[in-house]
């Protein structure tokens, strides 16, 4: 068996013993950002960005600040995610997106 295909079952089956994790997430309470982390491991982009835009929190502010189960949002969302590569990817891409967007607006002010 070559290298190529013991790396490709391995990484299916991290992929599955994962996916099964990212099932047991419950919420404690209702609040807002209790939701938000709900939301977060259950792997649904769009519901994610609606819960993040109806948080009144900027995604740079979730992605730094906010704690599930003690750890930050994107730990929490790797250990138990559904979708998590997605999602992280999503947040990450959404945080550069608004620094950078600040960052052009800062640049152009200086001026």
């Amino acid at each position: 068996m070559n290298i190529k295909k013991i790396a490709i079952g391995f990484l299916m089956a991290t992929g599955l013993i994962a996916s099964t994790n990212a099932a047991n997430v419950v919420a404690k309470d209702n609040s807002g950002l209790t939701q938000l982390c709900v939301t977060a491991a259950a792997g649904n982009i769009a519901a994610m960005h609606n819960k993040i835009r109806s948080s009144g929190y900027s995604h740079p502010f979730i992605a730094k600040n906010i704690q599930c189960n003690g750890e930050n949002i994107i730990s929490f969302i790797k250990n138990n995610g559904k979708n998590a590569e997605a999602m992280i990817l999503s947040l990450e891409r959404l945080r550069a997106k608004v620094i950078s967007t600040a960052h052009a607006k800062n640049s152009s002010e200086v001026k």
